[in-house]
């Protein structure tokens, strides 16, 4: 039994407990003679050659488990599954099919991946065990992967799902004559020779500083950071790395949240493969439309300050639109490394507004394609007439060589590298005033506003939930940072705030949007719902829910509430215990006063057009 209070990679943080023992996770297991902490990993003696006996101890009781060794990497057959405990399994992996069978009809609740050693060198091999365990088996068994943790692995393998590690690897090495060292990792401590054997609780101090590290990373959302931090201390884990991003992406992808405010840094080439950043990708190029109305496309470079509008540069780059009489009809877009383009009201969604990356002007071939692949898009499906490229022409010059198609349209406004100088913003505004000639006015800021937002909530729902959510009439109310979408009756729809990126719904939105058929989470029909939803009252869930989503609490096929999950959809019936979704609104419940006012006089300010009767 297990719940999620933290998720990062595959990584599921929370209390849990087996058969009577009880204890958080991940959890180190300590090893060796006198072991200073618990929980603790005991080897007990065997009574018959080829068996194995150990015993897990926490501060609530111990476990007991027995099994017999099998060795497939030495057989060349296929593994075994054997029976340690109660619903406790040891798995020598591959395994056929029958014994994926009657793993799945006892329901166990921990894992011993007993070949794990010989799984790990082969690196491949280790990543396709773990993707095997947890497609087939869910999340809900507790993996533990005895004998392979060294303290500059722990991050890596935490970030693979491993739920229990131990350091018995350490002190063996330790007893030879290695140092194990979470930052360069394990070396001899002398060269050519075997140096004195370090004391057991020196080692077991090595690993509880690093495991410290990696609890506050999983809590905090950064354990992917910490794991590329750790790669140069062995070649084998950027293998494992890579292994995992192509084997496991998908997983990986499921797990990552689509609303965080944690900052990221994407410091190695490693950063452009996570899963948020492959998503941001993905949706840009499925999702994605450019605002109608935009006939202008305005290609700038991306800022150190999220979102790039408050940065010095973009608010120069704004100055040249001031009094422009095409201005509305201008697409700010900026180039950026590693999520290619991020255009002006996408600004705020995760991962966009929260992250920063080491800037040199040098673009591998990954940036130049993500931006590339992502240029064409726009110029696809946009409705331009004009380009305007206010970039530096050597850094960027890799755009007319690769969208050759394009070149023509694209009109450079920057003959050095320098953007913000009064000659720069001048030759700029220059480009906007003769692009802008000719083309037909927007019917008025409310009704571009209204565009971006749709194009946003078209990346945030998909097409057909943002074409139902934004089917007109419908009413913009509120402030440029905190946005609100009525209905013609002045209900509330759903709300966007500028620091979460993200719509948030109401019940009124939740019905609309139930016809798209996604983001439902299926409770209990006679659960009363008075505080939040939990996952042992959910019966089914949409498996494309990400934490974070704005999602629908169906009962009996009807409407109950509306909220934010808390776990991924896959999750949220794979694990018995937890919680599922944070309720904002219910539908049995009266209208709340809005928690804003209409602020028309706000808008107006902002917007000199009337807000007239509907958008």
């Amino acid at each position: 039994m297990r719940s999620a209070e933290w998720l990062d990679g595959l990584a599921v943080g929370g209390p849990a407990r087996v058969g009577a023992i009880e204890f958080g996770l991940p959890a180190l297991l300590y090893a060796g003679a006198g072991a200073p902490r618990r929980p603790r990993l005991v080897h007990e003696p065997v009574e018959h050659p080829g068996y194995r006996r150990l015993r897990l101890e926490t501060d609530s009781g111990s476990l007991s488990l027995s099994w017999r060794v099998s060795t497939p990497e030495i057989s060349g057959g296929l593994g075994t599954a054997e029976k340690a405990a109660e619903r406790c399994w040891v798995l020598h992996h591959p395994i056929d099919e029958a014994s994926w069978q009657r793993l799945l009809a006892d329901r166990p609740e921990l894992l011993v991946l007993g070949n794990a050693r010989a799984l790990l060198s082969r690196g491949e091999q280790f990543v396709l065990a773990v993707g095997e365990i947890r497609r087939r088996l869910g999340a809900a068994p507790l993996l533990w992967a005895p004998r392979v943790a060294l303290p500059h692995r722990l991050a890596a393998l935490t970030y693979l799902g491993v739920d229990l590690l131990d350091t018995t690897e350490g002190q063996w090495r330790a007893a030879g004559g290695e140092r194990p060292d979470a930052t360069l990792g394990s070396r001899s401590s002398r060269k050519g020779s075997e140096g004195p054997a370090l004391p057991e609780e020196a080692v077991s101090e090595e690993y509880a500083t690093e495991w410290t590290r990696v609890l506050q990373a999983l809590r905090s959302q950064h354990l992917r950071e910490l794991v590329e931090v750790r790669l140069g201390s062995e070649p084998a884990l950027a293998e494992l790395l890579r292994y995992a991003d192509r084997e496991l992406g998908d997983l990986l992808e499921e797990r990552s949240p689509v609303a965080t405010e944690a900052l990221g840094n994407y410091v190695y080439r490693e950063a452009s493969r996570r899963p948020e950043v492959r998503r941001f990708r993905q949706r840009f190029l499925e999702r994605y439309l450019p605002p109608p109305s935009k006939s202008i496309l305005l290609l700038v470079p991306c800022s150190r300050t999220k979102p790039y509008r408050y940065s010095r540069s973009h608010r120069s780059f704004s100055r040249a639109l001031e009094g422009l009489a095409g201005a509305l009809r201008v697409h700010v877009v900026s180039v950026t490394s590693p999520l290619g383009l991020v255009p002006r009201e996408l600004e705020d969604i995760p991962p966009a507004r929260h992250y920063d990356i080491p800037v040199t002007g040098d673009w591998d071939e990954e940036e130049r394609a993500a931006v590339v692949a992502a240029l064409r898009h726009l110029l696809a499906k946009g409705n331009y007439q004009s380009v305007v490229a206010h970039l530096d022409p050597v850094e960027y010059g890799f755009l007319p060589r690769e969208l050759p198609e394009a070149a023509d349209r694209m009109h450079w406004t920057v003959a050095d590298y320098r953007t913000t100088t009064p000659v720069a913003i001048s030759s700029l505004r220059a480009a906007l005033e003769a692009a802008g000639a000719g083309t037909p006015l927007p019917s008025g800021a409310l009704s571009v506003v209204r565009e971006e937002l749709e194009a946003l909530a078209r990346f945030q729902f998909g097409p057909t939930g943002a074409e139902l959510l934004f089917r007109p009439p419908v009413r913009l109310r509120g402030r440029p940072w905190f946005q609100r979408l009525c209905d013609p009756e002045g209900t509330d729809l759903a709300s966007w705030q500028e620091r979460r990126g993200l719509f948030q719904l109401t019940v009124a939105g939740g019905v609309r949007l139930q016809k798209s058929g996604t983001l439902q989470v299926e409770a209990e029909p006679d659960l009363e719902l008075r505080g939040d939803l939990f996952t042992p009252a959910v019966r089914a869930a949409d498996r494309g829910i990400r934490t974070g989503d704005a999602v629908l609490v169906i009962q009996g096929g009807r409407l109950s509430a509306v909220g934010e999950a808390a776990l991924p959809g896959p999750l949220m019936t794979e694990l018995p215990r937890g919680l599922a979704v944070r309720l904002r609104h219910r539908a049995h419940a009266a209208p709340a006063t809005p928690t804003h006012p209409p602020d028309d006089i706000e808008m107006r300010q902002q917007y000199p057009e009337s807000l007239g009767p509907v958008v």
